[in-house]
């Protein structure tokens, strides 16, 4: 009776043994020739979960510095050759790098009544390659001027705006008809491209209509966008 009894415990733990194995799904050990990770490397935090994915909304230009207004989502096309500036239109390496990106404007108004100004702010978030990011869109202001043809944009390179670790002033212009054939405009987008650590930004006026931004202002808030992403660092 004991010897039975002992038979049916092991029926029984294999059968509970063999259900563990089946819920437990496939197998993670290492493939042949591939040594097994350490308990001590098992239990470490992954590398890829520290990797910051989020820019809060305290890194952006603020109500304060915008005479009151407040800043909303932008639609995905819309200023998209800005988001970062984009001359050439091609795809950059480190796009593959961003972990996060916001793109948000705001309708500034110094004095009711006035027409207002449509300021635009991106921010892209590149771990550790930020450097890299401002480096190839940089690059590509500098290869790719375009013109004033129909349906094209000029880019040109205007200095520095001596804000964050590194920045660039750049003028992005159009022309086209404004109401007849005979009205013709050029209006220019002054736009900020800078780097604090690991983010990417842009600060620009995109004006109202036919009318052009306003560039000392734009320069301006790019110092205080600057200071507010150093800030959140």
């Amino acid at each position: 009776m004991v010897r039975d009894a002992r038979s049916t415990a092991i029926v029984v733990l294999t059968v509970f043994a063999l259900v563990g194995c089946a819920n437990r799904g496939p197998s993670t050990a290492a493939p042949t020739g591939a040594r097994s990770p350490s308990a001590a490397a098992s239990a470490a935090p992954s590398a890829t979960a520290s990797v910051p994915s989020v820019i809060p909304g305290a890194a952006l230009l603020q109500p304060a510095d915008l005479d009151g207004a407040r800043f909303t989502p932008m639609a995905e096309g819309d200023s998209a050759h800005l988001r970062p500036l984009r001359p050439c239109g091609a795809r950059y390496p480190s796009d593959a790098t961003r972990t996060a990106a916001v793109a948000v404007q705001a309708h500034v108004v110094d004095t009711p009544g006035e027409t207002p100004r449509v300021l635009m702010q991106y921010v892209g978030l590149h771990p550790g390659t930020a450097a890299e990011a401002f480096q190839q869109i940089a690059a590509a202001v500098r290869a790719c001027p375009g013109s004033l043809d129909p349906g094209q944009l000029r880019w040109e390179v205007a200095g520095t705006a001596d804000a964050g670790d590194e920045s660039l002033f750049v003028r992005v212009s159009r022309r086209f008809s404004y109401g007849d054939p005979d009205n013709v405009v050029t209006p220019v987008t002054p736009a900020v491209l800078l780097r604090v650590g690991d983010r990417v930004t842009v600060v620009a006026d995109l004006g109202w209509e036919a009318s052009g931004g306003d560039e000392a202002w734009v320069l301006r808030l790019a110092k205080t966008a600057a200071e507010r992403l150093r800030a959140t660092a």
